[in-house]
């Protein structure tokens, strides 16, 4: 990932350094032919294996973690997701999560993407969701094992549907990060999980997560460095 920083502005030199060797050096640089100058930049480019390539992407995440049902538990209990910090999160107005999890009437485990979760945007929050103001959450059902998926798929997601899942059945996510991904060429992040069991008395939901924190990159292979 290549990742643009501004230091500062432009250095200008003091009046006296500003001899005639300089202009020299800038003629002869302009005089190189046209084709000679593309051919560097274009080999440039291409020395990027990826668009966001960069020396500090951080290791694919795995966790185990509990969440509470949206209705029927406390407001202060963790009822969502975070894809990019792969954290639970209060589902609350400040809109920190992705996902938020519920349980049905017939004790199975309800997703919710971020646009679904109907509670007020507290005022002056960095993250506003609700109907107007959420990302885009796309989410697919897992067809292979938790485990024996490694890398997330680049299409086939459902953006803003909710999806009812039973112990031992997942799903991989698609989240649209404009503002954690805003300084690199992609804005998604990947992820999945799988639910694990259900405490209908307490109204909890255990599951299994792997997450990609990295912008763009769908490897989902726990504690590896991605590559793609």
């Amino acid at each position: 990932r290549l990742k643009s920083r501004v230091l500062g502005g432009m250095l200008r030199l003091p009046p006296h350094l500003r001899s005639a060797r300089f202009p020299v050096m800038k003629s002869r640089l302009s005089r190189l032919p046209a084709a000679l100058l593309i051919f560097a930049f274009v080999a440039g480019l291409a020395a990027c294996d990826d668009p966001n390539e960069t020396d500090f992407l951080e290791q694919v995440q795995a966790d185990t973690a509990t969440v509470y049902a949206l209705n029927g538990t406390s407001p202060s209990f963790p009822s969502g997701y975070r894809s990019a910090s792969g954290a639970v999160t209060r589902a609350d107005g400040n809109f920190n999560f992705d996902i938020a999890f519920d349980i049905d009437a017939a004790n199975k485990v309800v997703v919710y993407p971020q646009r679904f979760v109907g509670v007020p945007c507290i005022v002056g929050a960095p993250n506003c969701g609700g109907v107007l103001g959420a990302k885009r959450v796309g989410l697919q059902r897992l067809t292979v094992a938790f485990d024996a998926l490694d890398r997330a798929s680049n299409g086939g997601y459902v953006f803003d549907s909710t999806f009812v899942l039973s112990p031992g059945e997942g799903l991989a996510m698609q989240v649209q990060d404009g503002q954690d991904c805003s300084l690199f060429i992609s804005t998604v992040h990947y992820s999945k999980l799988v639910i694990d069991s259900i405490d209908t008395n307490r109204r909890a939901i255990y599951f299994r997560a792997v997450n990609n924190p990295n912008c763009g990159y769908r490897s989902l292979v726990a504690g590896a460095v991605p590559k793609n």
